[in-house]
């Protein structure tokens, strides 16, 4: 009998020492897994989202790096309106050079059309964002044309970026 008792408080001990334990951890660990799992799935798609970005930053810091020293935005502006047909609509063009910032500098142009149709507007501005040198659309009002309301009028502001000399030896922004 005194082993029999024993035995039972042997069982009763493994059960409350080590098998009661366990199975609540193991509830617990099945509670936090999946949450867990959705934390992971969403570490990944920022992981894959920063990776995109960071090529985008490189890409934009070599095309900076490789553009022509001379380059003027002004002239290139210039003949970007020449080549979509806007000079009738040029309303005027000011360049503008913005405070320098960390690292680089910024050359602005404000540029003025009148009575152009949304098709135009868009081609140009499409061309802006997809030519080979780093040039940016920064603001864009547009409204009706006081002269005729089918056609539009807008204020563009494009801006180009520039390391500084220090930035342009450190070959970082």
């Amino acid at each position: 009998m005194g082993i029999g008792a024993l035995a039972i408080i042997a069982v009763w001990a493994l059960y409350g020492f080590a098998i009661k334990p366990t199975q609540e951890r193991i509830r617990t660990l099945e509670r936090i897994i999946p949450d867990k799992q959705t934390e992971l799935a969403q570490l990944r798609d920022k992981s894959a989202e920063y990776l995109t970005l960071r090529r985008e930053f490189e890409d934009i810091q070599r095309r900076i790096a490789d553009q022509d020293p001379t380059f003027e935005l002004l002239s290139f502006l210039e003949s970007l309106i020449a080549r979509h047909r806007l000079d009738a609509h040029l309303g005027g063009m000011k360049g503008d050079p913005a405070p320098a910032q960390p690292g680089y500098a910024e050359t602005s142009v404000t540029i003025e059309l009148k009575g152009v149709s949304l098709a135009q507007l868009v081609r140009f501005l499409a061309a802006v964002e997809s030519a080979e040198v780093v040039a940016r659309v920064d603001t864009l009002h547009i409204r009706k044309d006081p002269n005729n309301s089918a056609l539009l009028a807008s204020t563009i502001q494009i801006v180009n970026p520039r390391p500084t000399p220090t930035t342009a030896s450190a070959g970082s922004f």
